[in-house]
């Protein structure tokens, strides 16, 4: 990337982020809104009266409900949910990854997640626009950040927290045995379009 568009890169990221900010406060208080006056709508129309207690608890209801849709829909900005502070988390393991890309195909470099605000004002990881704070990827699906070179992470000292701490060892949508290296049936899945000539040459099955 050429330095004058990363330059605009990082400046429409910083307004995005202000905007995201103040849209996710807006939203939040809509919903809260919203959440009450559906909660005492539909008590009033089952019952014909409504106490305090039971709008409290009916606005619980419904308020999960709205943010499940919220959820789904994609509306408004997310955040990695706890968030850690990456330069000191001890939580990762240690893979040969190197000896496993011919099986694997990298899939974990495809896997969707969101960032931190650590990572996001940081400034050196890029995220979708389209659905802020995720792991920007390319066209094919691969994280934005991965070397295509050399099959590995163009941001390893700064990967965030997901990388570092994710172990497919357990994840039974890649690996049916890790141990005897059995790819899981369900890898395909996780590549939707063949995508067998986006690996180097050596590593190619």
């Amino acid at each position: 990337m050429h330095k004058e568009d990363e330059k605009m890169r990082t400046e429409i990221a910083g307004g995005l982020r202000y905007t995201h900010s103040r849209a996710n406060a807006n939203t939040a208080k809509l919903l809260e809104v919203t959440a009450f006056a559906y909660a005492a709508i539909e008590i009033l129309a089952e019952r014909g009266l409504i106490t305090i207690e039971e709008l409290d608890q009916r606005k619980k209801v419904v308020a999960g409900r709205l943010m499940e849709k919220f959820r789904k829909d994609g509306i408004g900005a997310a955040y990695q949910d706890p968030e850690y502070e990456k330069y000191s988390y001890e939580g990762g393991v240690e893979i040969d990854c190197a000896s496993r890309l011919h099986l694997c195909k990298a899939a974990c470099c495809r896997l969707r997640f969101a960032l931190s605000r650590q990572d996001v004002e940081e400034g050196i990881l890029q995220w979708d626009f389209r659905h802020p704070y995720f792991i920007a990827s390319n066209e094919d699906g691969y994280c934005r950040h991965l070397d295509r070179k050399c099959f590995g992470c163009s941001v390893h000292k700064n990967r965030p927290v997901p990388c570092r701490a994710y172990d497919c060892r357990q994840d039974k949508r890649i690996w049916s045995n890790f141990e005897e290296r059995i790819v899981s049936p369900d890898l395909a899945k996780l590549f939707p379009a063949p995508e067998q000539a986006a690996l180097p040459p050596e590593r190619q099955t």
